[in-house]
Parts: C-alpha cells; structure tokens; sequence
C-alpha cells in the first residue's frame, strides 16, 4: 500500500479526515495529518513530518498531498520528502490537494506510488469543473 500524508493549512488536514472517513468509512482514516498553525516554525515541523512519512511507508513508497504550491506547509512538504528519500524512503509531492484528489488516492492506494500519484492528480483537477 502507499502511505498518504496530508500537510496543509489548519484545520483542513482534520476536516479532509472527516470528509474522507465519511466516505469511505474507517478506509478514509488511514492516513497521517500535519495540520500547519499560524505560528509553526517550518523548521520545527519537519522532524515529525518526516517520522510520520517513514513510518507510513509499507513498501510501495508515501504520496505526500498538500494544499498551496509555496506556501509554507507545501516547503515543509518538499524539506521532509527530500529528507525521507536521502534516506530511501520512496516519496513525493503533489500539491492543489482537494476532496477528489484524496478520494482518488486513497482509493487507488494498493497501485502503487507512481499510479497513486498520476490517480490522485487526475482526480484532483477531474474534480474541478463548472456547474451552471
């Protein structure tokens, strides 16, 4: 299985656990959340991200999800993975995390991290369309 790890701005870490619990039942819950706070120091945050990414990975590698490419969870994202790879931890990032996305992964978890990652970001902009 690949691990999922959510780093984002709190509270959505949490409220995409409860939507994905919702869903899916105790399925959606096996996942960890990094909820990022206002007054988290970046530097201070990646050790427990890149712990939690370790210990998500069952052997076929961690899909890391977070919300804002550049923001500040997003670059705690990216220090952790590179951390967790420079250690042989196969992972990666993908940013723009929305309610599709992580359905996706999480339901396309037993494929792999490559074909976890490319279902995630299909979901992810599937997901997005307009509704007249």
């Amino acid at each position: 299985m690949t691990g999922i790890v959510i780093v984002v701005h709190a509270p959505l870490g949490e409220a995409m656990r409860e939507f994905a619990v919702h869903v899916l039942g105790e399925a959606g819950n096996r996942m960890s959340v990094h909820d990022i706070q206002p007054e988290d120091m970046p530097e201070e945050q990646v050790p427990s991200l890149l712990r939690d990414i370790r210990a998500a990975d069952e052997g076929q590698g961690v899909l890391v999800l977070t919300d804002l490419i550049g923001a500040t969870p997003a670059n705690i994202a990216k220090r952790a993975v590179a951390e967790a790879q420079a250690l042989g931890t196969q992972c990666c990032v993908v940013a723009g995390l929305n309610t599709s996305m992580l359905l996706r992964a999480l339901t396309s978890r037993d494929q792999g991290l490559a074909q976890t990652r490319a279902k995630a970001l299909a979901g992810g902009v599937q997901g997005c369309l307009q509704v007249d």
